[in-house]
C-alpha cells in the first residue's frame, strides 16, 4: 500500500501533505491498538499508518520502519538501491 500512496501523494502541495500527516498521525494515536492487535478500526489505522509512511518517504533519505523503507528520491545507503554502497571508502566496507 506504501507505494501506491506514494504516487498518490506525488502532486499534493506541503499543506496537503501536512494535512495527511496530521490525519494519519491522529488515526494511529486513536486506533494504534487495532492495528496492532485487530478490533473496529483495524482497516483504517493500517491504511494510516501507510499514509504516515508514504509522506514520511518524501524526507531526505526516506523512512524506514516495520520492516518498509520508502523513499522519493536516491541517496546514499539507499537499500532499495543497487549502488547503495557506492560513496563508502574502502575502509569503510
Amino acid at each position: 500500500m506504501v507505494p501506491l500512496y506514494i504516487a498518490e501523494l506525488r502532486d499534493l502541495s506541503e499543506p496537503e501533505i501536512e494535512r495527511v500527516s496530521a490525519r494519519a498521525a491522529d488515526l494511529i494515536a486513536g486506533h494504534g491498538d487495532d492495528a496492532q492487535y485487530g478490533g473496529r478500526h483495524q482497516r483504517s489505522a493500517r491504511t494510516a499508518i501507510a499514509h504516515g509512511l508514504a509522506a514520511l518517504a518524501r524526507a531526505d533519505g526516506g523512512v524506514t520502519a516495520l520492516g518498509i523503507h520508502a523513499c522519493t528520491r536516491p541517496h546514499v545507503g539507499c537499500p532499495g538501491s543497487s549502488n547503495a554502497h557506492s560513496s563508502l571508502s574502502k575502509n569503510e566496507e
